[in-house]
């Protein structure tokens, strides 16, 4: 069990073993000096929320096809339902993660408790990774370096993500979800497609979920995107992709005319805690799916 999601490993073989899901996983609950406070949260969402929670199918739509690397294997979906679903979120994981790594989110943080919603956990391609020394591991785009004077933005395979997350909202659209409804979102790398594809998509979805990340290739950007929603969440102690590249990234969107809000949570790495969840559900529930 672990309370943070390590994205960057040096070895490929460790970052795979230490995302795969557990049966009950510990999240850090953060205090206002920094501190943390450290819950097991419930197993099933049928007990935490009074909701039912079904793991759907692997299976992959015949829209994305042309996406063959993304497909093996294909998306996680997940529903917290007592119905058909009319919401959708898809959110991408990071670096040396895999779909299956987050697909107990809705379960086990208070996100179960939007009802009626089908979560798509996409796969990222194993691809050499420089930054890790050319090991191959799930990644969205390649990476160099950390730093940001030093990273070099892997524009071919960040804009080819971008589209495949198109492809899906495509796919959810097809099955009679409202684009409105609709929400892309990612942690760490996964974050940093989303702030793409929020820049680069015809689609007016209903919001965007960027967590611990930055939103590459930032200065090519320069077209209003007015009333997009963003919910951004960085911990102030990250180390691998540092709060100031969540706040720079930040303005930058509010630049355009995002509708942006950005919450910050003392003390944590790059991780997740119960609190930023709190905070998502609340965005979710309060701007996109009222």
């Amino acid at each position: 069990q672990r309370a943070a999601r390590a994205l960057f490993s040096s070895s490929a073989t460790s970052t795979t073993r230490a995302s795969e899901s557990s049966t009950r996983r510990r999240l850090k609950r953060h205090t206002n000096n920094g501190s943390t406070k450290v819950g097991v949260l419930a197993t099933t969402a049928s007990i935490a929320f009074g909701c039912c929670y079904r793991f759907v199918s692997m299976a992959s739509s015949s829209s994305s096809q042309s996406f063959t690397e993304y497909n093996s294997p294909p998306p996680f979906v997940v529903e917290t339902t007592t119905g058909n679903c009319d919401k959708s979120i898809i959110f991408l994981h990071g670096l040396g993660d895999t779909g299956r790594g987050w697909s107990d989110i809705p379960n086990q943080s208070a996100l179960g408790e939007i009802k009626n919603c089908r979560w798509i956990f996409p796969n990222a391609p194993v691809i050499p990774i420089t930054l890790n020394g050319g090991m191959s591991m799930p990644g969205w785009f390649d990476m160099n370096a950390l730093e940001r004077e030093s990273l070099i933005d892997d524009k071919g395979m960040i804009e080819k993500a971008s589209r495949y997350v198109d492809s899906l909202v495509e796919e959810e659209i097809k099955k009679g979800v409202l684009a409105k409804n609709i929400v892309v979102g990612g942690f760490s790398q996964g974050g940093a497609i989303a702030l793409t594809h929020a820049m680069t998509s015809a689609h007016d979805i209903g919001g965007y979920i960027g967590l611990s990340t930055y939103l590459p290739m930032a200065d090519s950007y320069s077209k209003e995107k007015k009333g997009v929603k963003v919910f951004q969440a960085h911990g102030t102690a990250d180390a691998v992709l540092r709060f100031d590249y969540g706040t720079s990234s930040s303005e930058k969107l509010k630049s355009l005319g995002m509708d942006v809000q950005f919450k910050s949570y003392g003390g944590m790495a790059h991780s997740a805690c119960a609190e930023e969840l709190d905070d998502l559900k609340d965005f979710l529930n309060g701007k996109v799916f009222s």
